[in-house]
């Protein structure tokens, strides 16, 4: 498969809303139907895991029986194909078996990004190297901007990974809180916690 340089390669964001970019131009996605949609989404959240098709059914059609669920995946997966490749006909959507992913050598990520950052921050906190884990924390920080997929409100899967970025957040936040005040830095402290989503309840 021949590399793409990094101003070709796409990067989407799903905190505040699923949005495209390519390069800083934003990148107007029409989706061939609502669970097209939905299962990107779906791919997303699983980040670069395989997932198999009768977990991606089940959570697109609860109770489907195998053959109905079989076909409708087979159809919403190829209406998601040409959802994103446009005029392209490039492979956004990986294969093995019965399994799929999201191609990340075409695709970046802020949600992959943030949960990368915020758990490296977090676990060199543990082992007490606060400087490294810092850059870290500020990194999650700065990725997490709003809430996650929030015009997606009511799908249980999507909800859950919200919910645990959330706590994600807060975990992190709560960290570099910490940070900030062993530094004696008031001025960064109070700039954090100025913000919107900023996890008030976990603030010492």
């Amino acid at each position: 498969m021949k590399c793409r340089s990094r101003s070709e390669t796409i990067a989407i964001r799903t905190f505040g809303g699923l949005t495209f970019y390519r390069g800083n131009l934003p990148m107007a996605i029409q989706w061939d139907s609502q669970k097209a949609r939905l299962l990107f989404s779906y791919l997303l959240i699983t980040s670069d895991q395989w997932v198999h098709r009768n977990q991606l059914m089940e959570l697109l059609w609860p109770g489907c029986n195998p053959e109905a669920g079989f076909k409708n995946f087979k159809t919403t997966l190829s209406r998601l194909r040409k959802s994103l490749n446009g005029k392209e006909q490039f492979n956004h959507i990986l294969a093995q078996g019965d399994a799929y992913r999201i191609n990340f050598e075409a695709i970046t990520c802020d949600c992959d990004e943030f949960r990368i950052s915020a758990v490296a921050g977090i676990r060199l906190m543990s082992r007490g190297n606060t400087q490294e884990a810092k850059s870290h924390l500020e990194r999650a920080g700065d990725l997490y901007v709003a809430e996650f997929l929030p015009e997606e409100p009511v799908d249980h899967f999507i909800a859950k990974a919200r919910k645990e970025m959330t706590e994600l957040y807060g975990t992190a936040m709560s960290l570099l809180m910490q940070i900030y005040e062993s530094e004696d830095r008031a001025d960064l402290m109070v700039t954090l916690q100025s913000l919107v989503h900023f996890p008030t309840f976990q603030c010492r």
